[in-house]
């Protein structure tokens, strides 16, 4: 392939066209690297990354043109292709000729002088396989694939009615149409002072995709049944037999002690809510508590996020990122345009390049704006290609795709962010960072590639930390910065808490599904779950059927991840309050040091290890805990 896909020129029809012969091309490299009992590190693992790498980022370009450009005739090539690519990589994953080989060379890597990087590398590809069913025989085999198959195309039928509820919904009064996208609807609620349109719009958005309640049930039962094949009690176990977390009881332990640190705080954040209500809102439902919680915010810090937003304004807030990256990790960004520019989806996505030294080590694309029924919702980052030495020496540089949800342009051409947005535009890059900083060049290890899927997160939620440093050059005025350091912790309890919510109902339900009641139902779990947390909900709520993250996405038995992850960012960014947050030579240092661990060592070591590597200990609660004793 050429540096840079032609995403121009990608076309349903090519992409229907290619995916076959490169599936061919591939199963003959895999059966003849089979065939050759490979006894070296590069004779197994760099040969079966180069049997696979072209297939799968031709499948990467189609799953990432149906988040962005969604239509029929992409739909129709990823529900085509996605059984014959699933069975594939089944096959290689449940080899037993390449599992045999990467067991003897890990047995003999001292002899061979492996890097502990390549050892680590082995050791990950032996468990991924004994955790693909390699071990499985006959029948049992036959089961687990089936099931594979039928859970890739559950989560895909998921995310689609998602998109599709979400664009299919509209409300119209008084001559504005009011919609439930990811770009608009945070905002209504926060600003719409006619309460009917606010309770429409909750509601609809509550109950989207009722269809999916029935894949919910389906996915559990099948996750579970997966587990119990591999010899695991529960498909939470089976998960977080890759994770940080030590176990499925540290998980939760982890979240009953945030219970217990945010009950209290998050009753006195209720209590405040409600005594402040304005006067037509005599009982405060769950489509009123983002407005009244916006008005009480006002009063409280003397601003409005109306007022904070017309200082973030897209450019603005892209230059002062670029600048804190800088003093942070000595990198440089720049805009890639004109014939220099390579062909993008979409006429509002952009290109730049990262460069270190004046030498380019990283490229990423930038797709901002909403599209609705388009573009999945929420933000992203995706590693495209990771860093990896060729031979020759060349080296083959990182390539992100970060994806947002923005407010498309005004009437002047500009977009101004809600301060929400800039801490999510911060946190994907922070992500990008992650992959394009990597020092390591084994492309198994690079990146966010082996990073315990807990700990993904440490380096997006760091970045958050840095959004309103004066060293961004971000244009606020020091009076009104100074009222949004101050309301920083404003509700941040009842947050944790429903984020806590969001984590315990995905354990319970990939703990226990397996052993659940006859007629057990998934939202009545939810429900007492989200009672337990206080967090609003309105009668006849269907949140699971939305819940992309744990039912589409990568967070099954997982959401915790995010918790787990931010004692971990916090604790990193303690590191530089300790140190001194106002001098700007020792900021420069602690973050060189922060670069050349976090962020450089990739997958390369545990998480805990990278951790230590930076912070000299293991992680420790109180830099979060200040949250909710810093009022």
């Amino acid at each position: 392939m050429a540096d840079f896909p032609d995403w121009g020129r990608f076309t349903p029809e090519q992409a229907a066209a290619e995916l076959p012969r490169l599936l061919a091309a591939s199963e003959a490299s895999v059966a003849a690297l089979e065939a050759s009992a490979p006894t070296t590190y590069e004779g197994l693992v760099d040969a079966l990354d180069d049997a696979t790498r072209d297939l799968y980022r031709t499948w990467g370009q189609v799953t990432h043109l149906t988040s962005v450009m969604n239509a029929d005739a992409w739909r129709a090539v990823e529900e085509g292709f996605q059984p014959q690519l699933v069975a594939f990589s089944l096959r290689v994953g449940q080899s037993r000729p390449i599992y045999r080989a990467a067991k003897a060379i890990l047995s003999e890597a001292e002899g061979l002088g492996l890097t502990p990087v390549r050892r680590r590398i082995l050791a990950k590809m032996v468990e991924a396989a004994e955790l693909a069913g390699v071990g499985l025989d006959g029948a049992q085999r036959a089961r687990f694939n089936a099931i594979q198959a039928a859970l890739a195309k559950l989560g895909m039928d998921f995310s689609n009615a998602v998109l599709d509820a979400t664009k299919a919904f509209s409300f119209e009064k008084d001559g504005k149409t009011y919609t439930i996208d990811d770009a608009n609807y945070p905002e209504t609620m926060k600003h719409c002072t006619d309460r009917a349109v606010r309770e429409a719009l909750c509601r609809a958005r509550a109950t989207r995709a009722p269809e999916n309640a029935a894949r919910v049930d389906e996915i559990l039962k099948l996750r579970a049944e997966l587990a119990a094949l591999l010899g695991f009690v529960s498909y939470a176990d089976l998960s977080l037999a890759t994770k940080c977390a030590p176990s499925v009881a540290a998980a939760f332990k982890m979240i009953d002690d945030l219970d217990a640190a945010t009950a209290a705080p998050a009753a006195a954040e209720d209590q405040e809510l409600r005594a402040s209500a304005p006067a037509e809102i005599p009982s405060v439902e769950p489509w009123d508590v983002a407005f009244c919680a916006e008005r009480l915010r006002e009063r409280k810090y003397a601003y409005s996020e109306e007022e904070l937003k017309r200082h973030f304004e897209l450019e603005d807030v892209l230059r002062g990122l670029f600048r804190i990256s800088n003093l942070l990790f000595g990198i440089d960004v720049e805009e890639v345009t004109g014939d220099a520019k390579p062909s993008v989806w979409h006429s509002d996505v952009r290109f730049f390049a990262v460069k270190e030294k004046g030498e380019t080590i990283a490229h990423f694309y930038f797709d901002p704006f909403v599209r609705n029924g388009l573009k999945n919702g929420g933000a992203w980052m995706n590693e495209f290609r990771n860093l990896r030495k060729r031979e020759g020496g060349r080296v083959e540089l990182p390539l992100a795709l970060v994806c947002t949800n923005f407010p498309v342009r005004d009437g002047e051409g500009k977009c101004h962010l809600p301060f929400r947005e800039v801490e999510t535009l911060f946190h994907e890059f922070g992500h990008a960072l992650q992959c394009m900083l990597t020092r390591v060049e084994e492309e198994d290890a690079a990146g966010i590639n082996l990073v315990e899927w807990d700990a993904v997160e440490v380096a997006s939620q760091f970045m958050e930390n840095w959004c309103l440093d004066d060293r961004t050059g971000i244009a606020v005025p020091d009076e009104l910065k100074a009222k949004v350091r101050a309301a920083k912790n404003f509700r941040a309890a009842s947050a944790c808490r429903r984020q806590l919510a969001f984590a315990k109902t995905d354990l319970l339900l990939h703990r226990a599904w397996g052993q659940a009641p006859e007629g057990e139902d998934a939202n009545c779990v939810k429900s007492d779950v989200f009672a337990h947390f206080g967090v609003p909900a309105v009668v006849g709520d269907r949140f699971l059927c939305s819940f992309s993250h744990i039912f589409a996405g990568g967070y099954a038995a997982g959401y915790y991840g995010y918790k787990w992850a931010e004692v971990m960012s916090a604790d990193c960014y303690g590191a530089f309050e300790e140190a001194g947050l106002q001098d700007s030579e020792t900021v420069r240092r602690v973050g060189a040091r922060y670069r050349e661990t976090v962020l450089a060592l990739g997958g390369s070591k545990s998480a805990l290890e990278v951790f230590r590597a930076f912070r000299g200990r293991d992680p420790e609660i109180a830099a979060l805990a200040r949250q909710w004793s810093s009022k």
